[in-house]
Protein backbone atom coordinates (compact mmCIF):
# COMPACT_ATOMS: atom_id res chain seq x y z
CA UNK A 1 0.00 0.00 0.00
CA UNK A 2 1.07 3.73 -0.70
CA UNK A 3 2.05 5.42 2.13
CA UNK A 4 1.66 9.27 2.23
CA UNK A 5 2.23 12.25 4.61
CA UNK A 6 0.10 15.14 4.45
CA UNK A 7 2.28 17.52 5.54
CA UNK A 8 1.25 19.75 8.54
CA UNK A 9 2.37 23.39 10.29
CA UNK A 10 2.35 23.87 14.34
CA UNK A 11 -1.13 25.01 15.37
CA UNK A 12 -2.79 23.41 12.84
CA UNK A 13 -5.75 22.83 14.34
CA UNK A 14 -5.79 26.55 16.11
CA UNK A 15 -5.70 28.04 12.73
CA UNK A 16 -8.87 26.32 11.61
CA UNK A 17 -10.50 26.97 14.70
CA UNK A 18 -14.69 26.82 14.29
CA UNK A 19 -14.01 26.67 10.73
CA UNK A 20 -12.24 22.94 10.67
CA UNK A 21 -14.66 20.45 9.82
CA UNK A 22 -15.45 22.96 6.46
CA UNK A 23 -11.72 24.10 5.68
CA UNK A 24 -9.90 20.81 6.66
CA UNK A 25 -9.15 19.08 3.53
CA UNK A 26 -6.95 16.36 4.75
CA UNK A 27 -10.31 14.52 5.71
CA UNK A 28 -11.49 14.27 2.50
CA UNK A 29 -8.35 13.30 0.91
CA UNK A 30 -7.55 10.56 3.24
CA UNK A 31 -10.91 8.96 2.52
CA UNK A 32 -10.24 9.33 -1.18
CA UNK A 33 -6.91 7.75 -0.90
CA UNK A 34 -7.77 4.90 0.93
CA UNK A 35 -10.49 4.28 -1.77
CA UNK A 36 -7.91 4.05 -4.25
CA UNK A 37 -5.69 1.81 -2.27
CA UNK A 38 -3.24 4.25 -0.36
CA UNK A 39 -3.00 5.05 3.19
CA UNK A 40 -2.54 9.11 4.27
CA UNK A 41 -0.75 9.95 7.82
CA UNK A 42 -1.39 14.19 9.34
CA UNK A 43 2.30 14.66 10.43
CA UNK A 44 3.60 17.98 11.56
CA UNK A 45 6.81 19.12 9.04
CA UNK A 46 8.54 20.42 12.26
CA UNK A 47 8.29 17.14 14.57
CA UNK A 48 11.83 15.63 14.89
CA UNK A 49 10.50 12.15 16.02
CA UNK A 50 8.67 11.95 12.18
CA UNK A 51 10.48 8.99 10.35
CA UNK A 52 9.92 10.58 6.94
CA UNK A 53 11.96 7.42 5.27
CA UNK A 54 8.68 5.20 6.03
CA UNK A 55 6.44 7.32 3.56
CA UNK A 56 6.29 7.00 -0.08
CA UNK A 57 5.54 10.82 -0.70
CA UNK A 58 5.23 13.30 1.21
CA UNK A 59 2.56 16.02 0.36
CA UNK A 60 3.62 19.62 2.11
CA UNK A 61 -0.35 20.97 1.58
CA UNK A 62 -0.51 22.68 5.31
CA UNK A 63 2.83 24.08 5.58
CA UNK A 64 1.44 27.48 5.39
CA UNK A 65 3.68 28.53 8.48
CA UNK A 66 6.57 28.27 5.93
CA UNK A 67 6.82 31.59 5.07
CA UNK A 68 8.29 32.61 8.42
CA UNK A 69 10.46 29.61 7.97
CA UNK A 70 11.65 29.60 5.09
CA UNK A 71 15.58 28.47 5.32
CA UNK A 72 14.09 25.57 8.04
CA UNK A 73 11.36 24.84 5.36
CA UNK A 74 14.09 24.64 2.31
CA UNK A 75 16.11 22.36 4.20
CA UNK A 76 13.48 20.40 5.30
CA UNK A 77 12.30 19.40 1.10
CA UNK A 78 15.87 18.52 0.86
CA UNK A 79 15.96 16.32 4.14
CA UNK A 80 13.09 15.05 3.10
CA UNK A 81 14.67 13.88 -0.30
CA UNK A 82 17.54 13.04 0.95
CA UNK A 83 16.02 10.20 3.02
CA UNK A 84 14.11 9.18 -0.22
CA UNK A 85 10.85 9.72 -0.08
CA UNK A 86 8.95 11.59 -3.00
CA UNK A 87 8.03 14.84 -2.61
CA UNK A 88 4.78 15.85 -4.51
CA UNK A 89 5.22 18.27 -6.23
CA UNK A 90 8.60 18.07 -6.86
CA UNK A 91 11.90 19.45 -4.51
CA UNK A 92 13.18 21.72 -7.32
CA UNK A 93 9.71 23.14 -8.19
CA UNK A 94 8.62 23.37 -4.15
CA UNK A 95 11.81 25.90 -4.13
CA UNK A 96 10.97 27.69 -7.60
CA UNK A 97 7.61 28.55 -6.12
CA UNK A 98 8.59 29.44 -2.36
CA UNK A 99 10.11 32.64 -3.93
CA UNK A 100 7.58 35.64 -5.81
CA UNK A 101 10.89 35.70 -8.08
CA UNK A 102 8.87 33.36 -9.87
CA UNK A 103 6.92 35.90 -11.03
CA UNK A 104 9.82 37.33 -13.07
CA UNK A 105 10.56 34.09 -15.00
CA UNK A 106 7.22 33.55 -15.85
CA UNK A 107 6.88 37.29 -17.53
CA UNK A 108 9.91 36.32 -19.40
CA UNK A 109 8.14 32.98 -20.44
CA UNK A 110 5.25 35.51 -22.07
CA UNK A 111 2.72 35.02 -19.33
CA UNK A 112 0.51 37.71 -18.93
CA UNK A 113 1.93 38.50 -14.74
CA UNK A 114 0.27 41.21 -13.60
CA UNK A 115 2.59 44.38 -12.98
CA UNK A 116 5.28 44.52 -10.26
CA UNK A 117 8.66 45.38 -9.07
CA UNK A 118 10.63 42.79 -7.38
CA UNK A 119 13.51 44.19 -4.95
CA UNK A 120 16.21 41.91 -3.99
CA UNK A 121 16.86 41.03 -0.17
CA UNK A 122 18.92 44.18 1.41
CA UNK A 123 18.81 46.12 -1.85
CA UNK A 124 19.61 50.00 -1.61
CA UNK A 125 17.59 51.54 -4.20
CA UNK A 126 15.43 54.71 -4.05
CA UNK A 127 12.85 52.90 -3.75
CA UNK A 128 10.17 56.28 -3.86
CA UNK A 129 11.61 57.35 -6.84
CA UNK A 130 11.47 54.39 -8.44
CA UNK A 131 7.74 53.92 -7.58
CA UNK A 132 6.74 57.81 -8.46
CA UNK A 133 8.21 56.94 -12.23
CA UNK A 134 5.79 54.36 -12.50
CA UNK A 135 3.24 56.99 -11.73
CA UNK A 136 1.04 53.60 -9.68
CA UNK A 137 -0.43 56.11 -6.94
CA UNK A 138 -2.22 53.49 -4.84
CA UNK A 139 0.33 50.43 -4.30
CA UNK A 140 0.73 47.42 -2.37
CA UNK A 141 3.86 45.73 -0.53
CA UNK A 142 4.43 41.95 0.59
CA UNK A 143 7.30 40.05 1.41
CA UNK A 144 8.49 38.35 -1.97
CA UNK A 145 7.90 34.76 0.37
CA UNK A 146 4.65 34.99 1.78
CA UNK A 147 1.10 33.51 1.55
CA UNK A 148 -2.25 34.25 3.26
CA UNK A 149 -1.14 38.27 3.24
CA UNK A 150 1.42 37.84 5.00
CA UNK A 151 2.81 40.95 6.40
CA UNK A 152 0.85 42.43 3.30
CA UNK A 153 0.57 46.25 3.04
CA UNK A 154 -1.66 49.03 0.64
CA UNK A 155 -0.63 52.30 0.66
CA UNK A 156 -2.46 55.39 -0.68
CA UNK A 157 1.03 56.18 -2.42
CA UNK A 158 4.42 55.24 -2.31
CA UNK A 159 5.31 58.94 0.06
CA UNK A 160 2.49 57.29 2.49
CA UNK A 161 3.72 57.41 5.75
CA UNK A 162 5.17 53.97 7.44
CA UNK A 163 5.77 52.94 3.49
CA UNK A 164 9.26 53.05 3.70
CA UNK A 165 10.00 51.62 7.08
CA UNK A 166 7.45 48.76 6.04
CA UNK A 167 9.69 47.93 3.11
CA UNK A 168 13.02 47.91 4.91
CA UNK A 169 11.34 45.77 7.49
CA UNK A 170 10.55 43.40 4.89
CA UNK A 171 13.84 43.45 3.00
CA UNK A 172 15.58 42.74 6.29
CA UNK A 173 14.36 38.43 5.89
CA UNK A 174 13.31 38.81 2.08
CA UNK A 175 13.21 40.28 -1.14
CA UNK A 176 9.98 42.78 -2.11
CA UNK A 177 7.46 42.94 -4.25
CA UNK A 178 5.40 46.04 -4.85
CA UNK A 179 2.59 46.04 -6.85
CA UNK A 180 -0.19 48.67 -7.58
CA UNK A 181 -3.46 48.50 -6.42
CA UNK A 182 -5.48 46.56 -8.51
CA UNK A 183 -9.49 47.94 -8.45
CA UNK A 184 -10.84 44.87 -10.37
CA UNK A 185 -10.11 42.48 -7.67
CA UNK A 186 -12.56 44.19 -5.26
CA UNK A 187 -14.45 45.01 -8.07
CA UNK A 188 -14.88 41.60 -10.08
CA UNK A 189 -12.90 39.27 -8.00
CA UNK A 190 -9.83 37.29 -8.08
CA UNK A 191 -10.25 33.94 -10.15
CA UNK A 192 -8.78 30.48 -8.40
CA UNK A 193 -8.60 27.72 -11.32
CA UNK A 194 -7.21 24.17 -10.32
CA UNK A 195 -5.24 21.90 -12.29
CA UNK A 196 -4.98 18.52 -10.93
CA UNK A 197 -1.89 16.41 -12.80
CA UNK A 198 -2.21 18.70 -15.67
CA UNK A 199 -5.69 18.94 -16.51
CA UNK A 200 -8.34 21.75 -15.51
CA UNK A 201 -10.47 20.72 -12.32
CA UNK A 202 -12.36 23.45 -11.36
CA UNK A 203 -12.59 27.45 -10.75
CA UNK A 204 -13.99 30.19 -8.61
CA UNK A 205 -13.92 33.81 -7.77
CA UNK A 206 -13.15 35.40 -4.67
CA UNK A 207 -14.60 38.58 -3.83
CA UNK A 208 -13.27 40.53 -1.18
CA UNK A 209 -15.74 42.34 1.90
CA UNK A 210 -15.85 45.93 0.90
CA UNK A 211 -13.54 48.55 1.43
CA UNK A 212 -11.10 45.31 1.53
CA UNK A 213 -8.78 43.53 -0.84
CA UNK A 214 -7.89 40.68 0.46
CA UNK A 215 -9.23 37.38 -1.38
CA UNK A 216 -8.63 34.83 1.49
CA UNK A 217 -11.76 33.55 3.51
CA UNK A 218 -10.01 34.25 6.52
CA UNK A 219 -11.16 38.33 5.61
CA UNK A 220 -14.31 37.75 5.20
CA UNK A 221 -14.03 37.10 1.50
CA UNK A 222 -17.02 35.93 -0.45
CA UNK A 223 -16.08 32.57 -2.26
CA UNK A 224 -18.63 31.19 -5.53
CA UNK A 225 -17.58 28.66 -8.16
CA UNK A 226 -17.44 29.16 -11.69
CA UNK A 227 -17.04 28.05 -15.16
CA UNK A 228 -14.29 30.07 -16.48
CA UNK A 229 -14.88 31.22 -20.20
CA UNK A 230 -12.40 29.32 -22.44
CA UNK A 231 -10.34 31.40 -22.94
CA UNK A 232 -9.46 32.44 -19.27
CA UNK A 233 -9.03 28.21 -18.87
CA UNK A 234 -6.38 28.31 -22.03
CA UNK A 235 -4.59 31.13 -20.36
CA UNK A 236 -4.18 29.98 -17.38
CA UNK A 237 -3.40 26.40 -18.57
CA UNK A 238 -0.60 27.87 -21.10
CA UNK A 239 0.80 28.67 -17.47
CA UNK A 240 1.64 25.22 -16.52
CA UNK A 241 3.76 25.00 -19.91
CA UNK A 242 5.93 27.81 -17.84
CA UNK A 243 6.97 25.43 -15.27
CA UNK A 244 10.57 24.52 -14.47
CA UNK A 245 8.41 20.82 -13.96
CA UNK A 246 5.14 18.99 -14.76
CA UNK A 247 3.14 19.92 -11.18
CA UNK A 248 1.11 17.04 -9.78
CA UNK A 249 -1.07 19.88 -8.42
CA UNK A 250 -1.52 23.77 -9.20
CA UNK A 251 -3.62 26.97 -8.52
CA UNK A 252 -3.34 29.41 -10.99
CA UNK A 253 -4.70 32.96 -9.60
CA UNK A 254 -5.38 36.03 -11.36
CA UNK A 255 -7.72 38.72 -12.29
CA UNK A 256 -9.33 39.81 -15.75
CA UNK A 257 -8.11 43.38 -17.59
CA UNK A 258 -8.91 43.70 -21.31
CA UNK A 259 -9.83 40.08 -21.51
CA UNK A 260 -6.91 38.54 -20.02
CA UNK A 261 -5.82 37.04 -17.28
CA UNK A 262 -3.21 38.93 -15.12
CA UNK A 263 -1.44 36.15 -12.94
CA UNK A 264 -0.71 37.30 -9.27
CA UNK A 265 0.28 34.11 -8.46
CA UNK A 266 0.88 30.46 -8.90
CA UNK A 267 0.39 27.89 -5.81
CA UNK A 268 2.41 25.10 -6.36
CA UNK A 269 3.46 24.20 -2.29
CA UNK A 270 0.47 24.41 0.01
CA UNK A 271 -2.58 25.57 -1.80
CA UNK A 272 -6.03 25.55 -0.47
CA UNK A 273 -8.31 23.74 -3.07
CA UNK A 274 -11.74 24.93 -2.72
CA UNK A 275 -12.62 21.15 -3.27
CA UNK A 276 -16.10 21.73 -1.50
CA UNK A 277 -16.76 24.12 -4.88
CA UNK A 278 -15.00 21.33 -7.26
CA UNK A 279 -18.21 19.54 -7.31
CA UNK A 280 -18.77 15.83 -5.82
CA UNK A 281 -15.42 14.47 -7.90
CA UNK A 282 -12.90 17.14 -7.10
CA UNK A 283 -10.55 15.35 -4.31
CA UNK A 284 -10.63 12.01 -6.16
CA UNK A 285 -9.14 14.01 -9.38
CA UNK A 286 -6.17 15.30 -6.91
CA UNK A 287 -6.06 12.03 -5.39
CA UNK A 288 -5.29 10.39 -8.90
CA UNK A 289 -3.30 12.94 -10.12
CA UNK A 290 -1.32 12.69 -7.10
CA UNK A 291 -0.67 8.85 -7.37
CA UNK A 292 -0.10 9.46 -11.17
CA UNK A 293 2.95 11.68 -9.88
CA UNK A 294 4.76 9.27 -7.93
CA UNK A 295 3.51 6.33 -10.82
Amino acid sequence: MTNIAYALMDGYEALMGAQREALDESQVLRRELALLGAEMTAVRWRDPEVDWARFDAVIPKACWDYVERSTEFLAWLDRVRDLGARLVNPVELLRWNSDKRYLLDLRRGGASVAPLVYVERGAHRDLRAELSSLGWGEIVLKPAISAGAYRTLRASSPDAEGVREHAETILRDSGLLIQPFFPEIPRDGEWSLLFFGGAFSHALVKVPVRGDFRTQHMFGATVTAKDPPPALREQAAAVLDLLPGNAAYARVDGFMREGRLQIIEVELIEPYLYLEHGGPHAARRFCEAILAALR
